[in-house]
């Protein structure tokens, strides 16, 4: 498989989907004017990432003080003394400066914040290199799931804008007024800087835009967004709410299927532990994506990727298909609920959340979540029901441009 391009063409949301679900192994090069990205794959799932907009792994583990400064200069002069293509986690690991339980939690933290930063690059070109990864090179015995770095680079991002939305403008000094000049001064009128807004969930940044004034999606829910939630968003500190208003422009411009779908994920990420998107197909419905699912042996995506549960017999997924209405409570006993539970660990969650997608009146996936590993109830959701009926307009017009797209091209 060849696959290269311009990120203008074809973002990195796009290309990890690519390569995920064809399990591809090989390096994904990432090159623009203001530096390289390089990501290793192994069977779709990430192991290994270097960018030029990061501190190189080995300096991260000596500021973090995980090893020393001597240790990291021993390792790199048989780095390059015996032109070794050993990553030098690997190295450090094998002189006993770092144990392999703590190298790959940081290097899972390295391969989170390189994604993070490789997300907000919208131009330049991309290049796969297909080929097995060397084993001297698989660092990461299991690989990152493309899904959840998206998510969780997402996620750092916009905590990183509101961060710097909510920090307070820095004033330079006024020069000190003369004393002569002190009754001027207290009559000139004194201008309060504006309060900190909250950071809008985009990724990458953009520029401010009204909300509601090219989505057909945020201008369907506008007349019944008053019945939808109990609580008016104006003046509210609720995390669900006050995402909302964020997550709708996301929705504004053209959107693919699986952008809508990770979307989902994200608010709910937000608000719950872990989340699952189970796609409703005629007889059954079946795993699609998930995050925040952690097992003990075994790829999240794939065990998610297997669940089926049949249409013809009775569960609460069944029942919120047909019902087309949001399930949020306690998770009765039954045959198919303890199938789902044991595919995802085997813990019975306290509380569970189930929203139906719908589009053209009909259920097109199911939206899933609770708390566990926790053991608290799920936090108040009204903002993602919301959201999640927006969607549903969303999927519509992804829909409808598909349609256009096959109608233009099967003309002659």
């Amino acid at each position: 498989m060849s696959l290269e391009g311009r990120l203008e063409d074809l973002g990195l949301s796009d290309i990890f989907q690519i390569i995920s679900l064809s399990k591809r192994s090989g390096v994904l090069t990432l090159i623009r004017k203001e530096g390289t990205g390089r990501l290793v794959f192994n069977l779709g799932q990430v192991i290994y990432a270097t960018s030029d907009t990061r501190s190189r792994l080995g300096y991260t583990l000596v500021k973090k003080g995980t090893i020393t400064n001597d240790d990291l200069e021993y390792a790199l002069r048989i780095q390059k003394g015996r032109g070794s293509m050993k990553p030098i986690g690997t190295l450090l690991m094998e002189m006993g400066a770092v144990d392999r339980e703590t190298l790959e939690r940081e290097i899972r933290g390295h391969v989170i914040l390189i994604v993070k930063d490789l997300l907000s690059w919208n131009t330049g070109s991309f290049h796969f290199e297909l080929g097995p990864a060397m084993e001297e090179d698989v660092v990461l015995r299991t690989g990152l799931n493309t899904e959840f770095l998206l998510l969780e680079g997402a996620r750092l991002q916009d905590e990183e804008q509101k961060e710097k939305a909510e920090s307070p403008p820095v004033v330079a000094p006024a020069p000190a007024a003369p004393q002569t000049n002190l009754e001027e001064l207290e009559k000139t009128q004194v201008v309060q800087p504006s309060p900190p807004t909250e950071a809008v969930r985009t990724s990458p940044p953009v520029e401010p835009r009204p909300v509601l004034k090219q989505s057909p999606a945020a201008s369907a829910l506008s007349g019944s967004l008053e019945e939808t939630l109990s609580t008016p968003l104006s003046g509210s500190s609720r995390k669900d709410l006050s995402l909302l208003t964020s997550m709708i422009a996301e929705l504004s411009g053209p959107s693919s299927s699986s952008e809508i779908t990770l979307l989902v994920l994200r608010f709910a990420s937000e608000i719950m532990n872990r989340a699952l998107i189970l796609l409703v197909r005629k007889d059954d419905i079946v795993g699609l994506g998930q995050f925040g699912l952690v097992l003990p042996e075994g790829s999240p995506q794939e065990r998610v990727r297997s669940i089926r549960i049949p249409l013809s017999e009775s569960s609460l997924f069944k029942e919120v298909i047909e019902k087309k209405t949001t399930y949020k409570s306690q998770l009765p006993q039954s045959k198919w609920h303890q199938y789902f539970v044991d595919r995802l660990g085997k813990e019975w969650p306290v509380e569970v959340f189930i929203a139906p997608l719908i589009c053209e009146g009909r259920v097109i996936a199911i939206l899933y979540g609770d708390n566990i590993p926790g053991k608290e109830k799920i936090g108040d959701t009204e903002g993602l029901e919301a959201f999640i009926k927006v969607t549903g307009f969303a999927f519509g017009k992804a829909l409808l441009e598909r349609r256009l797209q096959d109608t233009q091209s099967s003309k002659p």
